[in-house]
């Protein structure tokens, strides 16, 4: 009974200690950060994701000094390498996140009241790494979607250069049939390009933006035709077929990495049961237990 009181009053404790710290961070106000990094209101919404912005938003001043203006242009460029994933901003990542760690805190400080602190690390660990972890997980798969659709987008491209449209207005022309990350990204070279920004840039810009070996190539390919004056429909053949290799060495080393692994898990899964299935023939074939014992 005197536990159950105590447990009462530790978590009692612990709303009011909550309220008064997120009233004292309100107050903190976003003027330091404003000039590199817009602050914005939490969307309305519902479930765990309007309960995480309207917590992370009271924190969002305090997040944004933590994290430094160099870490946030670091995060900055994570997150449109990862092709902001369900809308994502620098401020909604920032906020999510101080709601995550705040809430670990949280927790770690009523376990800790319980004696069981180390569960309540472990649960601030896994509520710290969610955002980080889910973030680069999404960079990665659209880096593989991107590989993916580089040689059909590079087919498509010579064709329509063949037939005599300029590259610029090619890219337009197959950016509007087609859909993707790859065609994001090219739009938003030709949206550089638009602005005045040269050829060479734009591709390098698309390079640093897109983590990606078969990009990398096909960036460095095509700024190399055009400094030796290669005619542009036949370069664009030759990096199609070359990332058709590239992508298909990819698949044969992914291949060999995944059959250790499933001889691993067929040998776990099959081989107990052959050893349930025999033993059980032997034991029926004998009459029972009472023959062989």
């Amino acid at each position: 009974m005197t536990n159950e009181i105590l447990l009462g009053i530790s978590g009692a404790c612990l709303v009011v200690l909550g309220s008064i710290s997120l009233r004292m961070i309100r107050t903190t106000g976003l003027e330091e950060v404003d000039e590199f990094v817009p602050s914005a209101r939490p969307k309305r919404g519902s479930g765990l994701e309007s309960l995480l912005d309207s917590l992370g938003h009271r924190l969002l001043g305090i997040t944004m000094r933590i994290y430094g203006q160099e870490r946030l242009r670091r995060l900055e460029a994570l997150i449109r390498e990862a092709g902001r994933p369900d809308g994502l901003t620098l401020t909604v990542y920032v906020r999510r996140q101080g709601a995550f760690v705040f809430i670990g805190l949280v927790i770690v400080a009523f376990f800790a009241l319980v004696g069981q602190a180390l569960i309540g690390f472990a649960v601030l660990f896994l509520l710290a790494s969610w955002m980080p972890i889910w973030l680069r997980t999404a960079s990665r798969q659209r880096s593989v979607r991107i590989e993916r659709e580089l040689p059909d987008f590079l087919d498509v491209l010579g064709v329509t250069v063949s037939a005599g449209l300029g590259f610029r207005q090619a890219v337009e022309r197959v950016c509007e049939v087609s859909h993707g990350a790859l065609s994001d990204e090219m739009t938003t070279v030709l949206r550089e390009m638009s602005l005045g920004v040269s050829r060479r840039q734009a591709f390098l810009s698309l390079r640093q933006r897109v983590r990606s070996s078969a990009i990398a190539s096909f960036v460095t390919a095509m700024l190399q035709a055009e400094e030796l004056g290669v005619p542009l429909a036949d370069a664009l053949t030759n990096i199609s077929q070359d990332a058709r290799r590239q992508r298909a060495e990819q698949v044969r080393q992914e291949m060999a990495k995944i059959q250790p692994k499933s001889s691993m898990v067929i040998t776990a899964t099959i081989l107990p049961g052959a050893i349930v299935l025999i033993a059980a023939s032997v034991i029926l074939g004998n009459g029972g237990f009472s023959d062989i014992f």
